[in-house]
């Protein structure tokens, strides 16, 4: 089994203040530029989608509050070695390449090697979040699955499409294992099996729809949810249950860590619930 050389981490309240600073902190990118020279084998395309900046607050148009530093992040990465290659899209001026890749919202990453998956974080991984996706980076550059031989070979025979949706927090330990297996069987069989991971933090419209109060919190196909962190083959299976099924939680839930508000850039809302929820 191959092993990890060390991967720092950042955190969003170190997302740089001003233009010119730096998200990664030099000495992480240092051990980052060590571990791709050595482990990175075939190319990794990246494709981040953004908007524009917004001059003046228009009503119905929220400012992204984390577009540039996600995209700052990325450029960091890219730099570091010749094995990532970056695209950036505006939302609203590449209506294609929003439709090729089904993004829904932004910031928004697409991760894809050249077996066919294609991995979407919405938002940006930082905290506990980075470490794995720059694991996820160096899985696909050297074409590996990160699945016992026997769930892979049952994640390929999946047949039914899947979209499988890991919501996390960057302060939270257990969200980054729900988001490796979730990309594990998308990687593992790309054609049946879409996986992303959403910083819940970042989109509260999300957290309201689907009354998220703790992470990680996994929904396949808008029918299943999956409260807390289990193994990779307990998702398996339920991805293989997900088409038909109603709207349940499995139990027992496994260990999770209670979801956080975004930063207040408004007028605050009228109250909270215990689990950071916003109500209106």
């Amino acid at each position: 089994m191959r092993r990890r050389l060390p991967t720092g981490s950042f955190w969003p309240t170190d997302a740089p203040a001003r233009r010119g600073d730096r998200v990664i902190p030099l000495r992480d990118q240092e051990l980052l530029r060590q571990r791709f020279a050595v482990e990175l084998l075939d190319q990794v395309k990246i494709d981040f989608f953004t908007q524009k900046d917004l001059p003046i607050y228009l009503p119905g148009k929220e400012p992204c509050r984390y577009c540039r530093p996600t995209q700052e992040m990325l450029q960091e990465l890219a730099g570091l070695t010749d094995k990532i290659s970056l695209r950036v899209h505006v939302f609203d001026d590449d209506p294609e390449a929003v439709r090729q890749f089904g993004i829904e919202r932004v910031p928004a990453i697409v991760l894809r090697g050249r077996d066919g998956a294609r991995l979407k974080f919405y938002g940006l991984p930082s905290g506990h979040e980075f470490p794995e996706f720059v694991e996820t980076i160096v899985y696909l550059s050297r074409q590996e699955v990160p699945l016992p031989e026997p769930v892979a070979r049952k994640a390929r025979r999946l047949q039914e499409q899947a979209v499988v949706r890991v919501f996390v927090t960057p302060t939270c330990p257990y969200c980054p294992q729900m988001v490796r297996a979730a990309y594990a069987l998308a990687m593992a069989n790309p054609k049946a099996v879409t996986a992303e991971a959403i910083e819940v933090s970042e989109f509260p419209d999300l957290a309201r729809k689907y009354n998220i109060r703790a992470v990680p919190y996994t929904i396949i196909n808008d029918r299943v949810a999956i409260p807390g962190a289990i193994a990779v083959d307990a998702l398996l299976e339920q991805v293989a249950r997900a088409t038909g099924v109603a709207l349940v939680e499995t139990a027992p839930a496994g260990e999770t860590t209670p979801a956080e508000p975004p930063p207040e850039e408004g007028p605050p809302p009228e109250r909270r619930t215990h689990g950071g929820l916003i109500i209106p």
